[in-house]
């Protein structure tokens, strides 16, 4: 506070709003100037509030620098909290366990939340109105043995095969969470000995997902920090969940030239994109924003900026035990970008859902056990 002591100490309140109530005292931190910390065993409360329940463990915290609305946070470490130019106090998103204990950030907006893993900086999950519009693979592994098979991975500084492995390293590499609020998270990937390898070049690329006007805005920025301009091609390799996937349409590619790159045979497109089978194609100077239609009453608006083309894929049987429950449509960049020394690059998507139909996750499961319930049918008209 402006007009506070430098080393007096305060109370400060976490709230949270919940649909229908009034707050909820959730915890209460003493901060002695720079730092915040959980208070000791029995700490007074600074409200005249009958003091909460007390909270069920969550995830284990990796990182006492943050913390999530009903999450628990280590009392041994402070929380590094950053300051608004009004002095307003921001609680930074949590940095938990997730699967195959992997660090994962955490992001919530209104009733939107997202997950990001460190490693490969790929966010699996976007749910909207309690459904996931992003689609992980069972056979996806959280080991570190490969890349995370599913969410929004980047394919970066190479798109599909080519010199290095397929679609680039860093999808395989561990990434730094530098910033992390409640909706926003940045990550960052410096070059290291491996990378090296691979890759002879100074860089620094930052990834920032958003959630705000209830989309999911992703940016990658990449810079050169060499001496010398590099090249690099790279995408977007967004898994989109659909009902089925013969009810995906994908609208906005009209016209634009089409390199199916299972048969090395380009076309114009024309109309709508369906998938019947396996498809792997790029098109080219997109211009227009894309709709993705993924069956049940769902759909996606897909925009973007920096990146020129578009890709399509689907493995069709070759991934017999779930080719049926997923598209990836990609924002991409399949022809090299120069990037000069001290100059970034950036690409953006940003996504927004339209849902005709409201999903109710309790009925969608009562009317898998009772299909015959009046309330379960069906009707043509």
């Amino acid at each position: 506070r402006k007009h506070q002591p430098k080393n007096s100490h305060f109370f400060v309140t976490l709230e949270s709003r919940a649909p229908h109530t009034s707050f909820v005292n959730m915890s209460a931190v003493t901060m002695n100037a720079s730092s915040l910390i959980v208070p000791t065993k029995g700490a007074t409360q600074c409200n005249n509030r009958a003091a909460m329940a007390k909270v069920p463990a969550m995830p284990k915290v990796h990182a006492a620098r943050s913390v999530l609305a009903g999450q628990r946070v280590s009392a041994s470490q402070p929380l590094r909290m950053r300051s608004t130019r009004r002095g307003d106090l921001a609680v930074r998103a949590a940095v938990v366990e997730g699967l195959g204990g992997l660090q994962k950030v955490t992001l919530k907006s209104n009733e939107d939340t997202a997950e990001i893993y460190t490693f490969g900086g790929v966010c699996t999950s976007w749910k909207k109105n309690g459904q996931d519009v992003l689609y992980v693979r069972p056979d996806a592994k959280f080991d570190k043995s490969k890349p995370i098979s599913g969410g929004i991975p980047h394919c970066w500084p190479q798109f599909g095969p080519g010199e290095m492995q397929v679609h680039g390293f860093a999808r395989n590499m561990q990434w730094e969470c530098t910033v992390a609020s409640l909706d926003e998270c940045v990550m960052t990937l410096l070059p290291n000995d491996e990378s090296r390898k691979m890759w002879p070049h100074e860089f620094k690329v930052t990834q920032t997902i958003c959630l705000k006007g209830g989309g999911l805005t992703a940016t990658l920025a990449v810079t050169n920090t060499d001496k010398a301009p590099f090249t690099f091609t790279g995408s977007y390799h967004t898994y989109f969940a659909c009902t089925d996937i013969s009810d995906v349409k994908v609208s906005g590619l009209e016209g634009t030239t089409v390199m199916n790159r299972l048969t090395e045979k380009s076309s114009t497109q024309e109309g709508k994109v369906t998938v019947t089978g396996p498809i792997d194609s790029v098109y080219s100077d997109v211009s227009a924003p894309i709709n993705l239609d993924v069956g049940g009453g769902r759909s996606v608006d897909i925009e973007y900026s920096g990146w020129p083309d578009a890709v399509v894929w689907s493995p069709w049987t070759d991934m017999a035990s779930c080719y049926q429950e997923f598209v990836a449509v990609e924002n991409a960049a399949c022809k090299p970008v120069t990037v000069a020394p001290g100059t970034t690059w950036t690409g953006s998507m940003t996504l927004a859902v339209k849902d005709i139909v409201s999903f109710d996750p309790q009925l969608e499961s009562f009317c898998e056990e009772n299909p015959e319930a009046l309330e379960c049918l069906v009707y043509d008209d």
